[in-house]
């Protein structure tokens, strides 16, 4: 029975993934023909991220909001999908396009999360922190993000290869950096350093392979039994994976939903004030007549609304 149920779960993942992968292949010229509409919409992507779900919200601090509001473009691209039947469809390459600003010397910033599986079972999202190229230092992120690049490239350095990490003064000053500033203060950008688990392709590959040829679901989860691992004390962003998975499969297919209903949202609210002010300009002019015994009403004032 526990053979035929594995069996059934891996059949019916097979089918979400396949369905995934057809899906991303059908809508991509659609989205790229919307990315084109788009560009004639001014602040489309900025409504939009008002707009934006909690996953994406509650990461936004005040001061990222004028660096958002310069965002000009947001692309998701499954990357490692080669067609609607090969190629790993959970991977993803974010790109963001900004207008000029005061922030990032670059217009294009891109991000890849890859899809890996670990030897004790875990899977989820990895990445590679981004270099970003800023006009006056790492002020949005108070250096994090600029921090764990460095140590990233401690740790490509041939010469360190199997070293203690907790060594390296670039790990030292990055964990003291993370210590000094609260979670629930850490800038939106910083999501551009997060790295997630330690699971590199050759291990992945290896996993993967294991997991495919279990068929006792007792011994496939023995792996994940001890729950998911812990992220270092290196990671930035915690709530990357989280954040890309809400970016790439809700904000963006979404996108026009989101800026339709931030419209109609600004529209009632518009509404809303001119009422209130035609009531307000009623109301005095009803005393004034009332003061003045006058029996003709005066015009009502009118109020600009703002799209």
């Amino acid at each position: 029975m526990y053979k035929t149920l594995a069996r059934i779960e891996k059949q019916l993942a097979a089918v979400e993934l396949d369905y995934l992968r057809k899906t991303y292949i059908a809508t991509r010229l659609g989205l790229l023909d919307r990315a084109t509409a788009i560009q004639a919409i001014p602040d489309f992507w900025s409504t939009v991220i008002d707009e934006a779900p909690a996953e994406i919200d509650q990461r936004i601090q005040p001061r990222d909001i004028p660096a958002l509001s310069c965002l000009s473009g947001l692309d998701v691209e499954r990357f490692e999908v080669t067609d609607a039947d090969n190629g790993e469809p959970r991977s993803i390459k974010l790109t963001l396009t900004f207008k000029p600003n005061e922030w990032f010397l670059d217009d294009k910033i891109e991000k890849k999360f890859y899809w890996r599986m670990s030897h004790n079972g875990w899977s989820g999202l990895v990445s590679e922190p981004v270099t970003v190229r800023w006009k006056n230092g790492d002020r949005l992120t108070d250096g994090l993000l600029d921090l764990a690049v460095n140590l990233w490239k401690k740790e490509l350095d041939p010469d360190t290869q199997g070293c203690d990490l907790s060594t390296f003064q670039e790990y030292q000053t990055l964990v003291e950096r993370i210590q000094r500033i609260p979670q629930d203060a850490v800038s939106f950008f910083a999501f551009l350093g997060f790295r997630g688990h330690r699971v590199s392709a050759v291990e992945s590959a290896a996993a993967t392979e294991k997991a495919r040829s279990m068929v006792d679901i007792s011994k496939e989860t023995e792996g994940s039994s001890e729950g998911s691992p812990s992220l270092p004390d290196s990671e930035i962003y915690p709530h990357g994976e989280e954040v890309a998975v809400a970016l790439s499969e809700d904000l963006y297919p979404g996108a026009t939903h989101y800026f339709t209903a931030a419209k109609e949202r600004d529209a009632k609210v518009s509404d809303e004030e001119l009422v209130s002010d035609l009531n307000d300009s009623n109301n005095s002019e009803e005393s004034n007549a009332s003061n003045n015994h006058e029996l003709e009403r005066r015009p009502n004032k009118k109020m600009k609304i703002h799209a």
